[in-house]
Parts: structure tokens; sequence; C-alpha cells
């Protein structure tokens, strides 16, 4: 099976350098990949900060509440 990978690969190569369109096309797609990948880390990371504020607001909103105190006279 790891040979028909290396053929597969060296098949690519030629390919790639026989044909040089293919070639520069390939590499505007990976540096918009990349691109993407980058925004994507942005978004990701401030979802992961609003996901944290909104649990942390939360545990505060469900946290113990305050006895109210007793109305009224007290007895013994």
């Amino acid at each position: 099976m790891n040979i028909l990978i290396i053929r597969a690969f060296v098949k690519l190569r030629e390919v790639l350098a026989t044909n040089r369109a293919l070639a520069q096309r390939i590499e505007q797609l990976t540096a918009t990949v990349k691109d993407h990948a980058g925004l994507f880390d942005i978004v990701i990371g401030d979802i992961q900060n609003l996901d944290k504020r909104l649990m942390k607001e939360i545990r505060r909103l469900r946290g113990p509440r305050r006895r109210k105190p007793r109305i009224g006279f007290l007895t013994d």
C-alpha cells in the first residue's frame, strides 16, 4: 500500500512540474487556506471567551440566594 502512495505523490509532482499554472493555483489555494485557518482561530477564540463569560454569569445567577429576614415578632 505504501508504494501506491509514493507513486501517487511522484505522479502529482510530475503533473505539477509540467503544468505551472496548476502549481500556482495550488499555491494560491494553500495561502488562502492558511488565511482562513487564522480567521477561524480568531473566531473560535472569541466564541470560547463568550462561552466563559456566559458560564460565569450563569453560575452567578444560580448562586445561593440570601435568606430574607422573617417579618414579625420573634418568640423563643
